[in-house]
C-alpha cells in the first residue's frame, strides 16, 4: 500500500466509518486499484470502489463501445458508440464521483511494468484465460491481491487470490461484546459466571481479557485466552486458575478480535482444486474460443459446440476419478450459460461489482475475503418456453436493449419497458434503483413510467453511496436530482419525480387511481413505519412489493406477490433493547449509556429548556401558576431554576462560560458527590451484599481542572451552544475560552438530604432520580421518611420563593430575550455547530466518573445520532438481487406467480455469506378452540383467508348501516357486535344510543363519526367488524370489509 499520509473527510464518509471504522479506512484511503474491463461489471465495481474513497482506481478497457453495452454500463451514451473506449467514456463519469480519489485510465497491453504500481488489481470480464493466468501468476509473486469476475449472460463467477500468508484482523466486523463477571472458579479450565441481566453473547472460539477483578487479579490484562460456551450466562476459559487467589467480586470480560491467517491458491490451480470444494460442479470449457469460432454461427450452433466440448472434458476427468466432474451433464445449464455468454444485464453486474468491490476493500484486513470462488446464476429469468420460441433478438440487432431481449425475448421485455413503477426513496438505494431501471429499460417505453417520491434534501454525507448527487447538488431535492441523472443514463426513461411523503396524509395525492394503476412497488427506505405503510397499501391494492434494505454489510431481500406471499407486515424484528433509566441516570456500565445520557443533557439544556424560557416570557405569571400546579415541589424548583439561568442581562461569553463550568461541576463533580453520600462505597444491601456490585460501577467524582483538554472541551461546546441559544456570538478559540474558565467561581458541595431511586420499580415522583424501598429504609444512618418530610418542606419554602421572584422581569429584558433566544435541534452532520463536541465531551466525561473506555468522536456522533451504517457495496449488491426478482415480476404481470421462481435472502458481504430461500405463504386466519385473548372459541369465516383477502360489499349510495348488518347475518352468518373504521367506532352495539345510526347512510354515518370528507375520488370504505356466529355466539373474525357506496 501506499505509505503516504491521507486526511479523512469524516463528514462526507460519516456512514462508511461506522461499518468499517478509521483503522480500516487509514488504510483504504491508501489502496491502489486497477480494474480492467468496463462492461457492466467494471463499471459497477469502480464506481463503488472510487465511492469507497482508496487513493487510486484505474481503469481499464481498450474495446470501443457497443451499442448493448449501455445495457450495463451506466455511464457510456450514444456518443460513444463506435467512437470511444469504453475505458475513456466511463472515466468522464467516474471521476467526478470522488473528489478524493486519484482516478484515471489506462490503455495498451496490462505488461509487468503497468502492474507493479497497484496493491490489488481486478479483471472483469477478461475472459482470456491464459492473460488471466499470467496476470495471476505475477501477482503472487509480487504480493498484490488478484480478483478475476466473470459474467457469462445469466451465470457468473468470482475468483479472489491474496497470496499464501493473507492476515485478516477483524473477521466479521461487529462490535467486541463485554459482559459483567459475577464469578469464577479455581479450576484448570476456569469457569466464568456473568452477571444474570443479559446473555454474554459470546461464542466457541472467541477470545477475552479481564479487566478489574478483585481477587482473582491474576486474570487482570492477561493476555487473550480462548473460550468454550458453557451456557448463556457462563464460559470456560483455557486457563489454570487453580493456583490463583480467589474471585471476590467485580470484574469485566471483553472480546478480543485476533488475528487469522488465510491461505490462497492460484488462479491456474483452483481450476484443478477449486476452493471450496464443488461437489457436482459443471466443468467449464474455454467459451471465448467457442465463441469465437463461430461468430456468425446462431445460438443453437454455438450451444451445440458448447455442450459437446463441456461433455468432453466431462469425460475425461471422470476417467481419471478427478472429483471435478459430474455424473451426468445438466443440459439446461449449459444451454443458458451458451446461449447468453455474451450479454450483460443490470442484474448481474449490480451483483458482481458490489460483492467485487467489497472484496477489495477486504484487502485491508477487515472482513473475511471470499475464500476463494463464489458461483451465481440468475437462471429463472430465462425459461424454456421463450428459448424454444426464438423470441429473442438476432446478434445482429444492435440497440442498448440487444442483451434484455436476448436473455427475456421480445414479449416479456415489452411488459419490461411499458411497465408503473412507483420507487419510494431516493437515498442510496433509490439512486441505484434508477440506474437499474434505465439501463433495464424498465418504464422506458410509450406506456411505462417511473414514479420516484422523497421529500429529503441531499447532504454531504449522502455524496458516499448516493451516487447520483454531486457537491453542486446539496440542499437540492433527492427525488427530483436523481430522477434527472437517471434520465441522463437514458432519455428513453419515463420518471416523474414528486415530493410527497408517504402515509395516510397524502392519500388525496397518491389516491386509489394512482396505487392502481401500478405495476409494482420498490421500497428504497430507511425507516419501518413508512415501509408498513407502503405494505398495507400494497395488500390492499393487491399489488405486488419489493422490499429490501441494508445495514453495513448486511442486507435484505423480500418479494411480496399478492396473495402468494407474506406481506412485509405479517413479521417484523423485535424492538430494540431499551437502557433503564435508572441505568442512564445513575449506573451507567457502558459507553452506549453514557453517550445516550449526554445527548438527553443536550435536548434538555438547549432544546427544551430554552423553549420553557419562550413560553415563560410569553407570560410569565401564567407561566408560574402552570409549574406549580404540576409535579412535585423538587422538579418545580429544578425547573424555574433552569429558566432562571436564562434571565440574564449580561449577555457576554463570560456569562456562557459560567454556565458552562457551572453544569460541569452540577453534572460531573456535585451529582456523584451525593450518590455517593447517600451510597458511600462500603454501602451493603438488605441482604448483606455491597451495593456498588454487578452492574452498580462505583463512580468516582471530577473536579473541574483547566488543565485537561477533555475538561476544556465540554466547557468549550457547552458555553458556545449556550451562546447559540441566547444569540452571542460564538467563540473559535479554545484558549480563550480556558482562561474564561479560569476566572469561574466554583461552589464547593454541600451534601442534601434526598431519595435516590435505584429500581425503575419505584414509582415515586420525588428527587428525579432512582431506590427500591428496601434500599430506602435507611440511608447513612437516616431516617428516610423524616428526611424527606424535612426535604419535601425545604423545597416548597425554596421553591415558592423562587416563584415569587420570577412572576415579574423587567419588560427591556424581556423583549430583547424574546428576539435572542433559539432553541438548538439537534444537526449530528454539522461539524460546527457543536452539537456533536458537546456530547462526545460530555458522554466520555461520565465514562470517565465512571471508570468506563472512553468513545472517539465518531463513534459519539453514530450512536447519539443513531446512524445506520451504510455503504456503496453492499447498497449496490442487493440493488441486483432485487433487479432480478423486480423483472420475474414484471414478466409475470398477468399470470399467476411461480413462486418457486422467487428468492428472498439475507447477505452478509463482511463474512461473506448468501442466504437464499422461497418466500413465504401469507399467514392464514384459522379457527381456534381457545385464543387466550378472547379467552374461548374463535371461529374464522372464511376458514383459513389471509391478509390479502376483504370482503367486498357494494350497496350504493342508499345502503345503510342496518343493511350492512343485515348482509352480514345472511351471507356470513354473523351478529355484529362493533363496527370500526380507522381508530373511529362506527357501532357497537351494546350502546342503546347506535341504535339510532341503523337507518344513516353509510358514507353520512362516516363522515359524522370521524368528522372527516371522505375524498371526491374514493367511492368506498375501510371497515371492521367484530362480531359473533349467529348460532352459538362464538367470536366470529372476518377479512376486512370494502365497503362500496357508488
Amino acid at each position: 500500500m501506499a505509505s503516504k499520509e491521507a486526511k479523512i473527510d469524516e463528514d462526507l464518509y460519516s456512514r462508511q466509518i461506522g461499518a468499517y471504522g478509521l483503522e480500516t479506512m487509514g488504510k483504504l484511503v491508501k489502496l491502489r486499484i486497477l480494474v480492467s474491463g468496463m462492461r457492466g461489471t467494471g463499471v459497477e465495481t469502480a464506481k463503488n470502489l472510487i465511492l469507497a474513497g482508496p487513493n487510486t482506481v484505474v481503469i481499464h478497457d481498450d474495446s470501443i463501445v457497443e451499442a448493448r453495452d449501455m445495457g450495463s454500463n451506466f455511464y457510456v451514451t450514444d456518443k460513444d458508440v463506435g467512437v470511444t473506449t469504453r475505458a475513456e467514456a466511463s472515466y468522464r463519469k467516474l471521476q467526478e464521483l470522488n473528489s478524493y480519489v486519484n482516478v484515471r485510465t489506462m490503455a495498451g497491453p496490462l505488461g509487468d511494468a503497468a502492474l507493479s504500481d497497484f496493491d490489488v488489481i481486478v479483471l472483469c470480464d477478461v475472459h482470456n484465460r491464459d492473460e488471466r493466468v499470467r496476470i495471476n501468476t505475477y501477482c503472487r509473486q509480487h504480493n498484490i491481491g488478484f480478483i478475476a469476475t466473470d459474467v457469462y449472460g445469466l451465470a457468473g463467477r468470482i475468483f479472489v487470490d491474496y497470496g499464501d500468508n493473507f492476515v485478516v484482523r477483524d473477521k466479521d466486523g461487529e462490535e467486541c461484546r463485554t459482559a459483567i463477571v459475577s464469578g469464577i472458579t479455581q479450576d484448570e479450565h476456569a469457569e466464568v459466571i456473568t452477571y444474570g441481566e443479559r446473555r454474554h453473547g459470546f461464542h466457541n472460539g472467541d477470545y477475552v481479557t479481564f479487566t478489574e477483578v478483585e481477587g482473582m487479579t491474576e486474570l487482570n490484562g492477561c493476555d487473550p485466552v480462548q473460550i468454550k460456551v458453557t451456557g448463556p450466562y457462563s464460559f470456560s476459559i483455557d486457563k489454570d486458575t487453580r493456583d490463583y487467589h480467589a474471585y471476590i467480586r467485580e470484574g469485566t470480560v471483553t472480546q478480543v478480535k485476533m488475528p487469522e491467517t488465510m491461505k490462497f491458491i492460484s488462479l491456474e490451480e483452483s481450476e484443478k482444486n477449486p476452493v471450496p470444494p464443488s461437489e457436482g460442479m459443471l466443468p467449464v470449457p474455454d467459451l471465448a474460443r467457442i465463441w469465437a469460432a463461430a461468430v456468425a454461427a446462431r445460438s443453437d450452433d454455438v450451444y451445440e459446440a458448447v455442450l459437446a466440448a463441456t461433455k468432453a472434458i466431462n469425460e475425461e476427468r471422470k476417467a481419471h476419478k478427478d472429483e471435478l466432474s459430474v455424473d451426468e451433464v445438466d443440459e439446461a445449464v449449459v444451454r443458458r450459460v451458451a446461449y447468453f455468454y455474451q450479454s450483460c444485464i443490470s442484474p448481474m453486474a449490480a451483483f458482481a461489482g458490489g460483492v467485487v468491490a467489497q472484496e477489495v476493500v477486504k484487502y485491508t484486513g477487515k472482513f473475511t475475503p471470499l475464500h476463494q470462488s463464489l458461483y451465481w446464476d440468475m437462471f429463472e429469468l430465462a425459461d424454456d418456453d421463450t428459448m424454444d420460441s426464438k423470441d429473442m433478438a438476432n446478434f445482429t440487432d444492435s440497440t442498448r436493449y440487444e442483451d434484455y431481449v436476448t436473455v427475456v425475448g421480445k414479449k416479456n421485455f415489452d411488459k419490461i419497458i411499458n411497465s408503473k413503477i412507483f420507487l419510494v426513496g431516493a437515498g442510496a438505494l433509490g439512486c441505484e434503483f434508477l440506474k437499474a431501471f434505465s439501463t433495464m429499460g424498465v418504464g422506458c417505453g410509450p406506456k411505462g413510467k417511473v414514479t420516484v417520491t422523497d421529500n429529503d434534501r441531499i447532504e454531504v454525507s449522502n455524496l458516499n453511496r448516493q451516487f447520483l448527487f454531486r457537491k453542486q447538488h446539496v440542499g437540492k431535492q433527492k427525488s427530483i436530482t436523481a430522477a434527472n441523472a437517471a434520465k441522463d443514463m437514458n432519455p428513453a426513461l419515463n420518471v416523474e419525480a414528486i415530493e410527497v411523503r408517504v402515509g395516510p396524509e397524502t392519500e388525496d395525492i397518491l389516491d386509489d387511481k394512482f396505487w392502481e394503476s401500478q405495476s409494482c412497488m420498490v421500497n428504497a427506505l430507511d425507516n419501518i413505519a413508512a415501509r408498513l405503510y407502503v405494505d398495507s397499501r400494497c395488500v390492499w391494492y393487491e399489488k405486488p412489493l419489493m422490499e429490501s434494505g441494508t445495514l453495513g454489510t448486511k442486507a435484505n431481500v423480500q418479494v411480496v406477490l399478492p396473495n402468494v406471499t407474506q406481506s412485509y407486515g405479517d413479521s417484523q424484528d423485535p424492538p430494540e433493547d431499551s437502557i433503564p433509566l435508572c441505568t442512564l441516570k445513575h449506573f451507567p456500565y457502558a459507553i452506549e449509556h453514557t453517550i445516550e445520557w449526554a445527548r438527553d443533557q443536550f435536548q434538555g439544556l438547549f432544546t427544551e429548556t430554552p423553549q420553557e424560557v419562550l413560553t415563560y416570557l410569553k407570560n410569565p405569571s401564567e407561566y408560574i401558576d402552570k409549574v406549580l400546579a404540576e409535579g412535585a415541589s423538587s422538579v418545580q424548583k429544578d425547573k424555574l431554576e433552569s429558566v432562571k439561568k436564562f434571565l440574564s442581562k449580561e449577555l457576554t461569553m463570560q456569562h456562557c462560560v459560567n454556565l458552562a463550568v457551572d453544569e460541569f461541576t452540577d453534572k460531573y463533580d456535585h451529582a456523584i458527590a451525593q450518590l455517593l453520600y447517600n451510597f458511600p462505597l462500603d454501602h451493603k444491601n438488605s441482604d448483606g451484599n455491597l451495593f456498588w456490585s454487578g452492574p452498580k460501577r462505583p463512580p468516582q467524582v471530577i473536579h473541574y481542572d483547566p488543565n485537561d483538554e477533555l475538561h476544556v472541551a465540554f466547557v468549550f461546546a457547552c458555553a458556545n451552544l449556550y451562546a447559540t441559544v441566547l444569540g452571542i456570538p460564538v467563540a473559535h478559540d479554545k484558549e480563550e475560552i480556558r482562561e474564561l474558565s479560569m476566572k469561574c467561581t466554583i461552589i464547593p458541595f454541600a451534601p442534601r438530604n434526598m431519595k435516590i431511586k435505584v429500581s425503575d420499580d419505584d414509582t415515586s415522583t420525588e428527587e428525579g432520580a432512582c431506590m427500591d424501598d428496601e434500599e430506602a429504609v435507611q440511608v447513612n444512618n437516616k431516617i428516610l421518611f423524616l428526611v424527606t418530610i424535612s426535604n419535601n418542606h425545604h423545597h416548597d419554602c425554596c421553591c415558592q420563593t423562587l416563584a415569587e421572584q420570577m412572576r415579574s422581569i423587567d419588560p427591556e429584558l424581556r423583549s430583547n430575550l424574546q428576539k435572542r433566544i433559539s432553541p438548538a435541534e439537534f444537526e449530528k452532520d454539522d461539524d460546527t455547530n457543536f452539537h456533536i463536541d458537546f456530547i462526545a465531551a460530555s458522554a466520555n466525561l461520565r465514562a470517565r466518573n465512571y471508570k468506563i473506555n472512553e468513545a472517539d468522536r465518531n463513534k459519539v456522533k453514530m450512536i447519539a445520532g443513531k446512524i445506520i451504517p451504510a455503504i456503496a457495496t453492499t447498497t449496490a449488491m442487493v440493488t441486483g438481487m432485487v433487479s432480478c426478482e423486480l423483472l420475474k415480476v414484471l414478466m409475470d404481470e398477468g399470470n399467476e406467480y411461480d413462486i418457486e421462481r422467487y428468492k428472498n435472502s439475507f447477505v452478509n458481504l463482511a463474512l461473506p455469506t448468501w442466504i437464499l430461500s422461497e418466500p413465504l405463504p401469507p399467514m392464514k386466519t384459522v379457527s381456534k378452540e381457545y385464543d387466550p385473548i378472547a379467552m374461548g372459541p374463535v371461529r374464522a369465516k372464511p376458514e383459513g383467508f389471509t391478509p390479502w383477502m376483504k370482503l367486498v360489499i357494494n350497496h350504493g349510495p342508499e345502503g345503510t348501516l342496518r343493511e350492512l348488518i343485515d348482509w352480514l347475518a345472511k351471507e356470513q352468518n354473523a351478529e355484529v357486535m362493533i363496527l370500526s373504521s380507522g381508530n373511529a367506532c362506527l357501532y357497537n352495539a351494546f350502546l342503546p344510543a347506535h341504535k339510532k345510526r341503523l337507518d344513516q347512510k353509510m358514507p353520512e354515518l362516516y363522515e359524522e363519526i370521524t368528522k372527516q370528507k371522505i375524498p371526491p375520488t374514493r367511492n368506498y370504505l375501510v371497515l371492521e367488524v367484530s362480531a359473533s356466529d349467529m348460532d352459538d355466539q362464538v367470536d366470529t373474525t372476518l377479512p376486512t370489509i370494502k365497503y362500496i357506496f357508488q
